[in-house]
């Protein structure tokens, strides 16, 4: 009886808005059908009406309907965001924060409660003694960073990096490291010294460095001009001569090639040491610019050795503390244990997959088939709506090149989740296996790099075809990806794979129940976004394999498709790969959904507010224009939206010309 007596409530406070005039958002004759039935649905009833009124109650809490929509849409859809949510916070963030509370109360209960079930799985014992080993941290001790490191028998400077790079870090000198090729391959890839990245030697490293060295060292100022000095040096060992040409230069060798073209090294040791094997001199592997790291290798041979380990030593430490959500970065005010939030932002990132299983276990794993459900079905209609669109062929592409895209298209995966798929728990406890925790939180954090880092180069020497399967099935990615990136929705162009994280998969953007206007107007959009991601200027030349071609030299010779990028590309600081996402992907949702103009006219006003709450609230980066921008923007050049709140021509959401891509 309660449940009725709300649901009248919130049928009354939503008919009471009715008379707010034309600018209100409307709720009769909404499509009310559903994608799941009872049996499906996680809740009973399926797409209950109680939940979708609530969730459209929520919208109108962020608007203000007395603005005009059609001169500026997101002031009407997100006007009152910042009186209800702080500066800096949007959906995403909010959902990703709900995310992190709840892992804090998943630890904070094991702790409390030991005979919990999960204590039987070795898997949660170790992500609760990482846990507690970073609550328990006080004042930053980075020595210990460099205390943990294994003993090296020689000085060599090849041997300290090698070292380094076991825990994942080799930007500095020549860098080796194990980078994914392709949708299922993995290579070794050699490169000289990354001059874009420099040291900065704050106080916080030059003591550690003084502790690690029994205060054997040069002044601050001293180190700091002796580090600025081997820095010019290596970018002018490093930097490609003015003039020289933009072509690729990373080619495959043999190691017994590498060793006869850059003999200044002994690369199987080198190796050996940062990838824990012998490999053949038939072995194959990537490299870029021998002549670069010919200078480079014979120079650093020739440098003071005792420099060349304390820049290393400096550079590690730096690299360590700029991961991302990396506790000791920002110390609490006296020093006090690090917040329980602080710890889980950073487990989410250097223990990804154990994180991302106890979160599917304890949280998501009773929705999963509802929401697959729902999902799976929407993105197949994307991608027959997407490879339509293609075959109309109205920028006039050659046919092979349209064979090559519409086979992308075919070849788009999506996982939600971000998890392998098709593994038992077992999987899990095989993985994290010889990942070894203890109560040191330094000790703790190398571990776990060393042991991401280890499985890499495991992976990309096995020759286990299904291992290879279940590995890239999702992205396993490392501890330095940034939060931008993979708190949203993403494209992952190496796999063909769409990438729908945790953090997505609620309210206010998604919710497996909602009615049409509300499940198109955000998850369409956005994997219509994504999937367009998959042939926008960067990412195009990636075939469905995640082979590089060179699908974008064909693309550039075509007048219609060069008259369509600049159209969009209308001043010098537009995100273009994002633009043509966003209007490319808007168009793609609104054919699969939108196309009956009686949906337009009962469904179109909850379906734009509903596509808009991605976009409350988010800041530029240095990927992406502001919400507001965005939004306005690819609004803007739909004619549907200017039917749907009856625009006239001219004003700036139903502007006289518009720009059209894929």
């Amino acid at each position: 009886m309660r449940h009725l007596w709300e649901l009248c409530l919130l049928l009354l406070l939503l008919l009471a808005s009715q008379g707010q005039g034309v600018k209100a958002l409307p709720t009769a004759h909404l499509n009310q059908s559903c994608r799941l039935t009872a049996a499906e649905s996680a809740t009973e009833p399926a797409c209950s009406p109680e939940l979708n009124l609530r969730h459209i109650q929520l919208l109108k809490r962020y608007m203000r309907p007395e603005l005009d929509a059609c001169q500026d849409f997101y002031a009407y859809a997100c006007g009152n965001w910042r009186s209800v949510h702080k500066m800096g916070e949007s959906a995403m963030s909010l959902s990703g924060a709900r995310i992190d509370q709840r892992y804090v109360e998943l630890f904070e209960r094991l702790l409390h409660v030991p005979r919990s079930t999960e204590h039987s799985l070795p898997l949660y014992g170790k992500l609760l003694r990482y846990y507690h080993s970073c609550r328990a941290l006080g004042k930053p001790r980075l020595r210990r960073y460099l205390e943990q490191l294994p003993h090296i028998g020689g000085s060599h400077w090849a041997d300290l990096l090698a070292v380094l790079g076991r825990y994942g870090y080799h930007e500095h000198y020549v860098k080796i490291e194990v980078s994914q090729h392709n949708a299922s391959q993995h290579m070794i890839v050699v490169m000289p010294h990354n001059y874009y990245l420099n040291l900065s030697l704050s106080g916080s490293i030059y003591n550690a460095l003084r502790r690690h060295t029994h205060g054997q060292l040069p002044s601050l100022k001293q180190l700091t001009e002796q580090f600025k000095q081997l820095e010019q040096t290596l970018q002018e060992l490093a930097q490609p001569p003015s003039g020289s040409s933009d072509e690729d230069t990373v080619s495959t060798y043999t190691l017994e090639q590498l060793q006869q073209e850059l003999p200044g090294l002994n690369w199987t040791h080198v190796l050996h040491l940062q990838l824990g094997a012998i490999y053949p001199g038939s072995y194959q592997l990537l490299a870029d610019d021998l002549p670069a790291l010919r200078q480079l290798i014979g120079y650093l041979n020739r440098a003071d050795a005792r420099l060349l380990q304390l820049y290393s030593w400096a550079r590690f430490l730096q690299h360590l503390m700029q991961l991302p959500h990396n506790p000791l970065s920002d110390p609490q005010p006296s020093f006090s244990a690090s917040s329980a939030t602080s710890c889980v932002q950073h487990m989410r990132k250097t223990l990804y997959l154990a994180m991302n299983f106890a979160y599917e276990r304890n949280y998501y794993g009773k929705q999963r088939q509802a929401d697959e459900h729902v999902i799976f079905g929407v993105f197949e209609e994307l991608k027959q709506q997407f490879a339509q669109q293609l075959r109309l062929n109205t920028l006039g592409l050659n046919a092979t090149l349209l064979d090559a895209l519409l086979d992308k298209v075919q070849g788009l995966r999506i996982n939600v989740g971000n998890l392998p798929r098709n593994v038992s728990d077992q999987f899990y406890e095989e993985c994290v296996q010889h990942w070894r925790v203890g109560n040191d939180f330094y000790e703790n954090h190398l571990n776990s790099l060393l042991h991401y880092y280890d499985h890499l180069a495991e992976l990309e020497r096995t020759e286990d075809a299904a291992l290879r399967q279940v590995w890239f099935s999702f992205n396993h990615h490392g501890p330095e990806l940034l939060d931008n990136i993979d708190a949203t929705p993403y494209f992952y162009c190496l796999g063909s794979i769409i990438i729908m994280p945790y953090a997505y998969m609620q309210l206010p953007l998604y919710e497996s129940q909602f009615w049409p206007a509300l499940l198109y107007g955000d998850l369409a959009n956005t994997l219509g976004h994504e999937m367009l991601h998959s042939i926008d200027t960067y990412f195009v030349d990636y075939d469905a394999q995640g082979e590089m071609r060179d699908y974008s030299d064909q693309l550039v010779l075509n007048k219609n498709y060069l008259k369509a990028v600049n159209c969009l590309n209308d001043s010098e600081h537009v995100m273009l790969n994002e633009r043509i996402a966003d209007i490319s992907g808007t168009r793609l949702a609104l054919n699969t959904y939108m196309k009956d103009p009686l949906e337009r006219r009962h469904n179109g006003r909850l379906y734009f507010v509903q596509f808009a709450q991605f976009f409350c609230g988010e800041e530029a980066d240095i990927y992406h224009d502001t919400g507001s921008k965005r939004l306005n923007y690819a609004l803007a050049q739909m004619p549907e939206f200017a039917e749907v709140f009856n625009c006239a021509p001219g004003t700036p959401m139903n502007p006289v010309s518009r720009c059209s891509f894929w």
